[in-house]
């Protein structure tokens, strides 16, 4: 399963679930939810992510309980 920590500078996906043992809490205060469309825009150290608007930078540990599949450009 590729998770967020696989994505590469400039790929689009679409998240498609969280590690189970992490409470969803802990994703939602980083306004990240499934289905969401998200694209890379910086990477190594804290992987950079954008959602329209908002951009996020994520940990690499952190990155590695977000699953994610091949999105569309937004």
């Amino acid at each position: 399963m590729k998770t967020l920590y696989d994505v590469k500078i400039g790929e689009t996906v679409k998240i498609t679930g969280f590690d189970p043992d992490t409470p969803k809490a802990v994703f939602i205060r980083f306004a990240l939810f499934e289905g969401q469309t998200i694209r890379c825009i910086a990477k190594p150290g804290p992987i950079v992510i954008k959602e329209k608007f908002q951009t996020i930078a994520v940990g690499k540990e952190f990155s590695k309980k977000i699953h994610v599949s091949k999105g569309k450009m937004i």
